[in-house]
């Protein structure tokens, strides 16, 4: 049994979350809003947060930051909204797309609590081997960063390990970014994995294509940590006395 502490705006869609959990035996509590469940984890420490994203008073991503600089505590989003890549850079360990069904959200909350002391893993996907030792090097300490110097070496990368999140240039040899995102999506294992584009090429950021390959965000190079840093403090790593 492990506890478990829901917070969404929805009280029906926490109406049926949480009897789903707790008939597999879990301690859920349950909050409308997202001060009242940081108010909770002040006395309280579950084993997973599970957050709807789109909430009116604080938004879950925000709410996540909070909580993890606070507690540590993983987390999980079950949410309509389509933010993967953002939920895997706040640290979300599991995300399910609403609408979800009972044995969907129970099957995803027992994943995420059987993987819940990992980190999320990030490929990054460039030919510039200074590119990828720079994201490395400011990534690491909160998530596992492997890398590959096109997209061939990662379709073999992701065929070897489990990926999170997959950041992706545009113009590299042998196998370009818009091929391995058309691969990645036609691989059924692999066509729900987020991906970020991030590209010093201008012209490539509007492109309708990233839109048809379902990339969750076009970045130029120069501004990609400045995005990643809007999303959460890389320097906040555990729990907090």
């Amino acid at each position: 049994m492990a506890k478990l502490l829901m917070v969404d705006d929805d009280s029906a869609a926490l109406g049926w979350m949480a009897p789903a959990l707790e008939s597999r035996g879990h301690e859920v509590k349950s909050f409308t809003r997202a001060a009242d469940a940081l108010e909770a984890l002040e006395h309280w420490t579950p084993d997973l947060i599970i957050a709807d994203i789109l909430m009116a008073e604080m938004d879950g991503l925000t709410f996540a930051r909070v909580a993890r600089r606070h507690r540590g505590v993983p987390i999980m989003f079950i949410s309509v909204a389509k933010k993967q890549a953002e939920a895997v850079i706040t640290g979300a360990l599991g995300y399910v797309q609403k609408p979800a069904t009972a044995s969907e959200v129970r099957e995803a909350v027992e994943r995420v609590l059987g993987r819940r002391a990992e980190r999320n893993t990030i490929l990054v996907v460039d030919d510039d081997i200074s590119v990828r030792e720079l994201y490395q090097l400011i990534l690491q300490p909160r998530f596992v960063v492997v890398g590959a110097e096109h997209g061939l070496a990662a379709l073999d990368m992701l065929a070897r390990r489990p990926i999170d999140l997959a950041v992706v240039d545009v113009h590299m040899p042998v196998m370009n970014g818009v091929e391995l995102i058309r691969r990645i999506r036609a691989d059924a294992a692999l066509a729900n994995l987020p991906v970020i584009v991030q590209t010093s090429d201008y012209s490539a950021l509007g492109a309708p294509v990233w839109r048809d390959l379902n990339v969750s965000q076009v970045v130029d190079k120069g501004s990609f940590f400045d995005w990643i840093y809007r999303q959460i403090d890389l320097h906040v790593t555990g729990k907090t006395a």
